[in-house]
């Protein structure tokens, strides 16, 4: 066997140090690294002259609507990318936007737009049309009423049987019965002894 414990912490524990064993050798790679990289910036940053309209240590000048093209001139399918940069003024963007979305090519409707259609000029209904449209919308309250009437039908005829003496059937609901009612607790449930 070997020296080392062997249980869940202890491997634990090992897999936490290995851990940062990596991490410290990633952070004094990346500080070797860092030195090299300044002075590569540096050289390529004095080699590399950019044209600027500023002086280092400016900000940079806003563009307004006065200093770029008018977006309404701009052609279909032209390039709006010069009103998108940082430093563009808001209210030009916005109007270069308002631009863009002008053209024919983004202002296509769909044809899944129901809400679009014209549902004002709407034929006129025949009264035969109505009824049956009518019919098959309150279908369910026809057939309450129906079964209302079925019902008073019945009683009308169970009270004309009673008064000519014929046997009247007997009801479910008035039978006596051996079963438990629905809310009352069984017999068993009482006589055993409850389980601790």
């Amino acid at each position: 066997m070997s020296d080392k414990p062997s249980g869940l912490f202890a491997r634990w524990t090992q897999r936490r140090q290995q851990v940062q064993a990596e991490e410290e050798a990633a952070r004094l790679a990346e500080q070797e690294l860092e030195p090299t990289i300044e002075s590569s910036v540096e050289a390529e940053g004095a080699e590399v002259n950019e044209p600027s309209d500023q002086a280092p240590g400016e900000e940079k000048k806003i563009l307004t609507a006065d200093d770029l093209p008018d977006p309404e001139k701009i052609e279909v399918g032209g390039s709006f990318a010069s009103f998108m940069a940082d430093n563009v003024d808001p209210e030009a963007k916005t109007a270069a936007l308002r631009a863009l979305w002008k053209q024919p090519h983004y202002n296509e409707i769909d044809g899944l737009l129901e809400y679009a259609l014209d549902y004002t000029d709407q034929p006129k209904l025949t009264a035969e049309v109505s009824a049956e449209l009518a019919k098959k919308v309150f279908r369910h309250l026809t057939k309450d009423e129906e079964a209302a009437e079925a019902g008073a039908d019945a009683a009308e005829t169970q009270l004309a049987q009673q008064e000519n003496g014929a046997p009247q059937a007997e009801d479910n609901l008035d039978r006596a019965s051996e079963e438990v009612p629905q809310n009352e607790p069984e017999l068993q449930a009482l006589t055993k002894p409850p389980v601790v």
